[in-house]
């Protein structure tokens, strides 16, 4: 069995969750491959989690559960675990 490695400029987001304190889910399940030199436009009405999800891509607020990985590196919120 092969590893699949991941291309340089790839962001992989597997089963992303965030809710808020509240418990109200915002982000449920998300999962998104995206190649570098690409154009993503992430669209929808106002309040169905597009910010949250840029935000939690750039680590400004934590998620509950899944996996973000950019070039073969797990993102965490916490910096000093992120894997190398």
């Amino acid at each position: 069995m092969s590893t699949a490695v991941a291309a340089p400029g790839t962001l992989k987001i597997r089963n992303l969750v965030k809710e808020y304190r509240t418990g109200q889910p915002v982000l449920t399940g998300i999962t998104l491959d995206l190649d570098q030199g690409g154009i993503t436009a992430i669209i929808g009405p106002s309040g169905t989690g597009k910010s949250t999800l840029i935000r939690c891509i750039n680590r400004l607020e934590d998620h509950q559960s899944g996996r973000i990985v950019v070039d073969g590196i797990e993102l965490t919120s916490d910096i000093k675990n992120i894997d190398k």
